[in-house]
């Protein structure tokens, strides 16, 4: 089974936000599946909301891309995941893990391909995808 999945990717510097998930290892990018009827900038809105506790701004986030990768917890075959990227607003209050994040993390960007804590989506995706585009 393949997951249809929405992530935000937060940028802070040259690291990303990244959660845990209790009962997994990996860390990902907060998001999560595509409910029926919404949008892929909607589903990755809301997981924010639940996630960390961040009310984004739709207007405010731009499409990176959609990325097809392994499932970092092995919950699925794989998963296609569209993601949204926005600069850190040092204004917003500090991501406060909820639902089912038990923590956070700022993952540096430049330092993170050899931790096997990493998704594969981060990466093998979304760093190239970055760098390509000029964000990193």
């Amino acid at each position: 089974m393949i997951l249809d999945l929405a992530a935000v990717c937060l940028l802070r510097d040259r690291s990303c936000l990244n959660v845990r998930k209790a009962g997994t290892d990996h860390v990902i990018l907060p998001g999560g599946k595509i409910e029926a009827g919404e949008t892929p900038v909607r589903a990755a809105i809301r997981e924010a909301s639940e996630e960390v506790r961040l009310d984004l701004d739709p207007d405010a986030l731009d499409y990176l891309g959609t990325f097809d990768a392994a499932a970092a917890n092995d919950d699925a075959d794989g998963i296609r995941c569209a993601v949204f990227v926005r600069g850190w607003d040092e204004s917003w209050p500090h991501p406060t893990p909820d639902h089912e994040i038990v923590e956070y993390e700022w993952t540096p960007l430049d330092r993170c391909a050899g931790d096997p804590r990493q998704a594969p989506l981060l990466v093998d995706s979304v760093i190239p995808a970055l760098r390509n585009r000029g964000l990193i």
